[in-house]
């Protein structure tokens, strides 16, 4: 009898410990030859590899999910491919962050993927309108022409020391702010 209930105990126990996704398979080989931001846009634009959808429909609330869960999922919203970029362009570029940019007026919010190849800074997004070739001298620049105009202010996040590649938990705790602050849109 007894260990029937300690099974039983440790049954429930696991399950409630167990994550809320099983483990995603890795990233197929062909990211393997991405190596620039051109490539890494395409990527994203192909409906092959991810579509948009929303956090509601995937995940029941916000969630910014690693990139292999949103590669299995089949897509996921803008944060998500953010972070996609982010993993995918990792060690190609000299910087990258995820940044998130709210029109407050609008209720509206967005993210995109800020990067520094050769010298010079760029956008990747899951809107081909707002991806920036590397042309800008600053982060700041780069952010501003991609997103004026559609929000009023951003704040830079840094996934440093943090696994976008593979896993199945949030990361929106784990990926730190790196300004504290509002930077205005104009």
């Amino acid at each position: 009898m007894k260990q029937g209930i300690y099974v039983l105990f440790f049954s429930a126990f696991s399950t409630a410990c167990a994550p809320r996704y099983q483990m995603p398979p890795m990233l197929p080989i062909s990211i393997l030859q991405i190596s620039n931001p051109d490539q890494t846009q395409q990527w994203l634009e192909d409906k092959n590899n991810l579509t948009y959808k929303r956090d509601p429909d995937l995940h029941g609330e916000d969630f910014w999910a690693p990139c292999a869960l949103t590669y299995a999922l089949g897509g996921g919203d803008c944060e998500d491919y953010a972070i996609c970029a982010a993993a995918l362009l990792e060690g190609d570029i000299e910087k990258g962050y995820i940044v998130s940019a709210e029109h407050h007026d609008r209720d509206s919010a967005h993210a995109v993927f800020a990067y520094k190849f050769h010298g010079w800074w760029g956008i990747n997004s899951n809107n081909e309108t707002e991806f920036r070739r590397p042309y800008f001298l600053t982060e700041h620049q780069a952010i501003t022409d991609s997103l004026r105009g559609k929000y009023t202010e951003y704040t830079i996040y840094d996934y440093s020391g943090v696994n976008i590649f593979i896993g199945n938990e949030d990361l929106e705790d784990k990926i730190k702010k790196r300004k504290i602050g509002t930077y205005l849109l104009k």
